[in-house]
């Protein structure tokens, strides 16, 4: 193993095995990915509906927690992470949302030039595998396959013609030319496999590309800090399966750790809010106020329906449906087990006042508890989960001591605002107007949970608050930006320092509206096309 290389990317998730994948295979450049987790040999995280053993304390997570959450009545929320190659897109729910164009345009509204919509979907469209083929807005022949969902269960038929009843239209493409209305969710999953980053950009899921000579991929490589010298990142400092290494960066190095994980490099690396490291004992290299700053995330709120009619994950779990479904998955990679977390996407206004689609809902055949492992129990129901999409709500994520081993002191700040508590009880109250409409009338019984019995705006506010979770798409912790709380730039290089930037979903100055891998992949996309403009020069 060679201890110099051109660029040294931190983080093999969902945008950092994107990147090195594209830095090598179209350069001369030579890279180096770094990942403090394992490879993906956890067969769980292959089959697809194994997401539901991979949300809880294991060594493919990070298993990282939030202190009291103050508008959450305190509660701990558990916050996963992949420690994997793959990244959160080995333990993620596989859906494929880009979010609206509007979203984008705003990031270039906000000082970053370059970001608008018709600059970013390009990207999009150069990682793509669509498996509907290219047109405006979609790419064939990229290494992220995007398939469509194979719907062998009624009530999802019956629960779109529902949301159709309460004034959704259909959206046969929800990443197309608008995101609003109800319809299935695109996938990352191939051949009834996951295909996360590190599958679709380093492994190749037909066989035909190969990971190139000139990338060196090392996982179990947990890292300490980039070292800077004279105001340039020169190199990076970590334990590889404990043993100490220095690896010299002679162009660049990029910190494609996640929400939680750049931030933190940053901090113990000197580089964030000065009085808060000169705390730890940490020596200054740049006062960057931003760095934890502006952390925000999706917060779901469940309904839980009683079905009596038709099947369900839960009846496909009974121990002869079961053994049938394990057959057909393991022979044919066909059935239940072969589905994302969700099929069926509903985005739509909750306020009355909103100008596009403040709000989701994920919608499956199914309904769980947990038990007392953590794990996901199937019970015998289904689930309209909704969120609002773009949150007011910040938190932060920092540093609570020196040592690179300890995890960070993380506060969301779910449900600050007034803003978000109204889009929550609004958006709930749309998942129970689905819920009632005939279409499902001969599907559903009663509301399982919260139960008929919560009604006002104050109960439905403190049941959301109680069982609600987070969609885990934590953002906006490096943010990309022109003020006093920015990170970086618009090139995604950190203020200050020469030779480091950041490139996951850290940098969204304001999170999307929908789930989070696409965009971190298009964030990759793109900066690697930037460096590859500055080398090729």
């Amino acid at each position: 193993m060679k201890m110099e290389y051109d660029v040294i990317i931190v983080g093999a998730g969902s945008a950092g095995c994107a990147l090195a994948y594209r830095l090598a295979a179209e350069s001369d450049l030579q890279v180096l990915l770094l990942e403090a987790g394992s490879p993906a040999r956890n067969p769980m995280i292959h089959m697809p509906l194994g997401f539901a053993f991979l949300l809880k304390a294991h060594s493919n997570n990070w298993n990282y927690k939030t202190r009291p959450e103050p508008f959450l009545n305190n509660r701990h929320v558990d916050l996963p992470r992949g420690k994997v190659l793959g990244g959160c897109s080995a333990i993620n729910g596989m859906v494929y949302v880009r979010g609206q164009a509007e979203d984008y345009d705003r990031w270039a509204e906000l000082g970053n030039e370059g970001w608008a919509y018709s600059d970013v979907l390009p990207f999009f469209k150069k990682s793509e595998d669509n498996e509907n083929g290219a047109d405006e807005f979609h790419g064939k022949g990229g290494p992220l396959w995007v398939g469509n969902v194979v719907d062998e269960f009624p009530v999802n038929k019956a629960f779109i013609e529902a949301a159709k009843e309460a004034g959704h239209p259909f959206n046969p493409d929800i990443n197309g030319a608008t995101q609003e209305g109800v319809g299935y969710f695109p996938h990352n999953i191939y051949r009834g496999k996951r295909l996360s980053s590190a599958a679709a950009f380093l492994d190749h899921k037909t066989g035909a590309a190969h990971k190139p000579d000139n990338l060196l991929v090392v996982p179990f490589a947990h890292t300490r800090r980039v070292v800077i010298e004279n105001g340039r990142a020169v190199a990076v400092e970590c334990e590889v399966k404990g043993k100490k290494q220095l690896f010299k960066a002679g162009k660049e190095i990029v910190l494609s750790a996640g929400a939680i994980n750049s931030p933190k490099i940053l901090e113990l690396s000197g580089i964030g809010q000065a009085e808060h490291l000169q705390k730890l004992g940490i020596a200054v290299v740049h006062d960057l106020p931003g760095v934890g700053e502006n952390l925000h995330d999706h917060w779901n709120a469940y309904l839980k329906q009683s079905i009596r009619n038709g099947d369900s994950y839960f009846s496909e779990s009974k121990p002869l449906p079961m053994l049938k479904n394990l057959f057909r998955y393991f022979f044919r990679k066909k059935g239940f087990l072969a589905n994302p977390a969700a099929l069926v996407a509903v985005f739509f206004r909750a306020l009355e006042s909103a100008e596009r689609p403040d709000s989701q809902i994920h919608f499956a055949p199914a309904a769980s508890n947990f038990d007392a492992k953590g794990n996901m129990v199937p019970i015998e129901g289904i689930t309209i989960a909704t969120c609002g999409v773009r949150p007011d709500s910040r938190g932060s994520t920092h540093i609570a001591s020196a040592r690179f081993e300890d995890a960070p002191d993380i506060q969301v700040n779910y449900l600050q605002t007034e803003r978000d508590r109204k889009i929550a009880i609004a958006a709930f109250r749309q998942s129970r107007q689905i819920a009632a409409a005939s279409a499902l009338k001969g599907f559903c019984g009663e509301e399982m949970e919260p139960g008929s019995h919560v009604q006002s705006d104050e109960e439905i506010l403190e049941y959301i608050r109680q069982t609600g979770d987070p969609v885990h798409h934590l953002a906006g912790s490096c943010k990309m930006g022109v003020d006093d709380l920015a990170v970086v730039d618009n090139r995604l290089c950190v203020y200050g320092i020469e030779g480091l930037r950041v490139a996951d979903a850290s940098i969204m100055p304001e999170i999307v509206s929908g789930n989070t891998h696409a965009p971190c992949v298009m964030i990759a996309e793109k900066a690697a096309e930037m460096m590859l403009e500055k080398y090729r020069a």
